[in-house]
C-alpha cells in the first residue's frame, strides 16, 4: 500500500514538475533574439530541472546551441546538437535539431553535410504531419518555430550558392498571415529575409526596391514594437545598403518621407543616413553579442565609406570585420569582406593587396558556392547500400548457420538411433 501510494504521489508531482521545465524552455526561446544571456540562463535552469524529463533536457540543450550558433562556438554547437540526438526519441526536438544542424552547416559552407541534415529534417517533418491531428498547442507552437525555420534556412542556404531560384521558393513555403503569426520572432526572420534582397522578382527596378524597404519598415517598427534588438540592427543595416546607391536613396527618401524622418533621429543629411544606420546597427549587434552580425556591419559601413570617396575609412572598416579571427569559420561571410578589400586597395592603386584579396576571395567562392547535393544523395545511397549488403551477409550467415547445426543435429540423431 505504501509503495502504491508512493507511486500514486510521484505521478501526481509530475505533470507539475514537467509544466516547469517547458515553462522556462518557452521563456529560454522567448528571449532568442532578445537577449543571449537571459536564453542560456533559462536552458541552463531547464536542464538542470530536466534530469529525468528526455523532452525537456533535449529542448533546453536546444536553445543553448542556438547561443552557441550566434557566438560563433560552433564546436559546441555541435556537440550540444548530437546530445539532442542521443537524449531523445522526441521528434519535435530532433527536428529542431536537425534544422540547427543544417543552419551551422550553411555558415561554414559544409554543403554535402547541409543536404544530409535537411533529408534527415523532411523525413521528421513528414512524420509528424502524419500525427499532426493530435498535436497539444504547445507542440503546434513547436512545429511552427521548425517549419518556418526549415524554410528560411534552406532560403538562405540556396540564396548563397546563387540558386535564387530555390530560395525563392523556400519562402513562399511560409504563409505570412497564417501560424506564423503566433511566433513574432519567426515572423520578424521573415519580413527580414524578403526585404533584404533578391527574394522579389515582380515589377521594376524601382518597384523591387520600394516593396524590399517595406518588408524592411514592417521588420524594423514590429521588432521596435516587440522589444527585438538582434531584428531591429537587421533591418537598418539592410536599409543602409538600399540607401547606399545615391539614386535609389534619392528615391526612397522621396517616396517614404514619413518614416526617414523617423529613422533620421540625428538629423544627418541624406548622403550620411546609410552610414549612420550601418553604425547604429553596429552598436546593437556588439550589445547583442552577435559575432557575424558585428562583422556584418562592418562590411556595411565599409561600403558607406566607399560609396562616399573614404577610401581610408572603408578599409579600416574592413579591417575590423577580420580583426575576430573566429569569423574565419564562416567562409562565405570572409569572401564577401575579402571581395570589398580588393576593390578598396584597387582605388588605392595598391594593385599587389587587391590582387591578393581577389585571390582569397575567388579561391573562397570556389569553396563555398559548389551545390553538393548530388554528393549527399550518392553518400545516402552508398550507406544505404552498405547496411543492405550488411543484412543480406547477415541473412546468409545466418542460414548457413542454421544449415550447420541441421547438419549436425541430423548426425545426433543418427548416432542416438544406432545407439
Amino acid at each position: 500500500m505504501l509503495l502504491i501510494g508512493g507511486l500514486l504521489l510521484f505521478s501526481a508531482c509530475r505533470p507539475e514538475y514537467k509544466s516547469e521545465v517547458d515553462k522556462l524552455n518557452d521563456i529560454s526561446y522567448s528571449f532568442h533574439y532578445r537577449n543571449l544571456d537571459s536564453t542560456k540562463y533559462y536552458a541552463n535552469k531547464a536542464l538542470k530541472l530536466s534530469k529525468d524529463y528526455d523532452n525537456g533536457y533535449a529542448e533546453a540543450l536546444n536553445n543553448l546551441a542556438f547561443v552557441s550558433i550566434v557566438k560563433m562556438n560552433y564546436d559546441n554547437a555541435y556537440k550540444l546538437l548530437n546530445a539532442v540526438l542521443k537524449t531523445t526519441d522526441n521528434q519535435f526536438e530532433l527536428l529542431v535539431a536537425d534544422i540547427q544542424f543544417m543552419r551551422l552547416c550553411q555558415r561554414q559552407s559544409r554543403n554535402k553535410d547541409f543536404y544530409i541534415y535537411r533529408e534527415s529534417a523532411l523525413h521528421r517533418l513528414h512524420r509528424i504531419k502524419e500525427e499532426q491531428s493530435g498535436l497539444t498547442s504547445r507542440q503546434l507552437r513547436r512545429l511552427t518555430y521548425a517549419k518556418s525555420e526549415f524554410d528560411i534556412v534552406n532560403s538562405t542556404y540556396f540564396y548563397y550558392i546563387g540558386l535564387r531560384k530555390q530560395a525563392i521558393e523556400a519562402l513562399d513555403n511560409i504563409d505570412p498571415y497564417g501560424a506564423i503569426q503566433q511566433d513574432t520572432a519567426q515572423l520578424l526572420s521573415y519580413y527580414y529575409n524578403i526585404g533584404s534582397g533578391g527574394m522579389i522578382t515582380s515589377g521594376t527596378s524601382r518597384e523591387i526596391i520600394q516593396k524590399e524597404f517595406d518588408y524592411l519598415v514592417k521588420c524594423y517598427l514590429l521588432a521596435l514594437q516587440h522589444n527585438y534588438p538582434f531584428w531591429e540592427a537587421n533591418a537598418m543595416q539592410a536599409i543602409s545598403e538600399l540607401l547606399i546607391d545615391p539614386s535609389d536613396r534619392k528615391f526612397l527618401i522621396r517616396n517614404n518621407i514619413p518614416f526617414i524622418q523617423h529613422l533620421n533621429v540625428d538629423n544627418l543629411p541624406d548622403s550620411l543616413l546609410a552610414g549612420n544606420l550601418a553604425q547604429r546597427s553596429l552598436k546593437m549587434f556588439r550589445q547583442f553579442g552577435d559575432v557575424y552580425q558585428i562583422a556584418g556591419s562592418y562590411r556595411t559601413l565599409a561600403q558607406c565609406y566607399w560609396q562616399l570617396g573614404d577610401y581610408k575609412s572603408a578599409r579600416m572598416c574592413l579591417d575590423n570585420a577580420l580583426s575576430d579571427t573566429i569569423i574565419n569559420r564562416a567562409p562565405d561571410l570572409v569572401s564577401s569582406i575579402r571581395e570589398q578589400m580588393s576593390l578598396v586597395f584597387a582605388a588605392i592603386d595598391d594593385k599587389a593587396q587587391s590582387d591578393y584579396n581577389r585571390n582569397v576571395y575567388l579561391d573562397l567562392q570556389e569553396q563555398t558556392r559548389q551545390d553538393k547535393q548530388l554528393e549527399a544523395r550518392a553518400d545516402q545511397l552508398n550507406k544505404s547500400a552498405a547496411q543492405l549488403n550488411g543484412m543480406l551477409i547477415a541473412v546468409a550467415t545466418m542460414i548457413v548457420v542454421v544449415v550447420v547445426l541441421l547438419v549436425i543435429f541430423d548426425q545426433m540423431r543418427r548416432r542416438r538411433d544406432k545407439q
